[in-house]
């Protein structure tokens, strides 16, 4: 056999060896076709749905920051039923628990029992983004909030439990700090003796206009730092 002759041997071969690969997949080829379709269908699907949760992403910020620029509690709650599971939702939650924590340690000086409904729907609000597992500042909020609201609802040892987590959990969180202080204050007998004196004293709702307005300038129903 020549040396010019193994190029045409070798490109016989060749062809041999395509033509009975093809002999082989011919039985299979709708099959293939089908499948490559499918996954082409799949890429599709999915483009389509990327881009759908990305315009419902932006449009759930909008939503939410339309509502706090005309501080509506109303639309944020919108907001959270309209696009549960979103970032959005989440911040509208905290953002409703942390007026209605406000409200509550302000109605706590003037009509107790409407204030302690507050809270007690700020603790609801804040163990319901807990629930949700947040992550970053959205999950250290929920925990050092529902730790604030049980602490004002007088629930001291859960309170405390609460501030613990946050610092454990989340060690770099700016949060800390403020989470220590009560910790220190809540381990002194003086701090469980002034909510003692606070759940006994009677408070009733305001009667005019001026009692309704020192209420409003009052402080949260929380000793100071140092438990006097």
């Amino acid at each position: 056999m020549q040396p010019a002759d193994m190029p045409e041997i070798e490109g016989n071969d060749l062809a041999k060896a395509t033509m009975s690969l093809v002999e082989r997949i011919r039985p299979h080829l709708r099959t293939i076709a089908a499948a490559i379709g499918l996954v082409f269908v799949g890429l599709a699907a999915w483009t389509v749905v990327s881009s759908q949760r990305d315009a419902e992403k932006s449009q759930s910020w909008d939503a939410c920051l339309a509502a706090l620029s005309t501080r509506d509690a109303g639309k944020l709650g919108e907001v959270a039923a309209r696009y549960p599971g979103s970032s959005a939702a989440v911040w509208s939650q905290i953002l409703l628990a942390d007026n209605a924590l406000a409200e509550g340690g302000r109605l706590l000086f003037t009509d107790k029992v409407r204030g302690r409904e507050r809270l007690q729907a700020a603790a609801d609000l804040y163990a319901g983004v807990m629930s949700q597992r947040p992550v970053g500042m959205a999950a250290e909020r929920a925990v050092f909030g529902l730790a604030k609201a049980r602490e004002s609802l007088g629930e001291l040892a859960a309170a405390k439990q609460g501030y613990e987590a946050l610092v454990v959990e989340h060690p770099r969180s700016p949060l800390v700090p403020l989470a220590d202080s009560r910790i220190a204050s809540l381990d002194r007998p003086a701090t469980a003796g002034w909510y003692d004196w606070f759940e006994k004293h009677d408070a009733k709702p305001a009667t005019t206009t001026e009692s309704a307005s020192a209420a409003e300038s009052a402080p949260a129903a929380q000793p100071p730092a140092d438990g006097k």
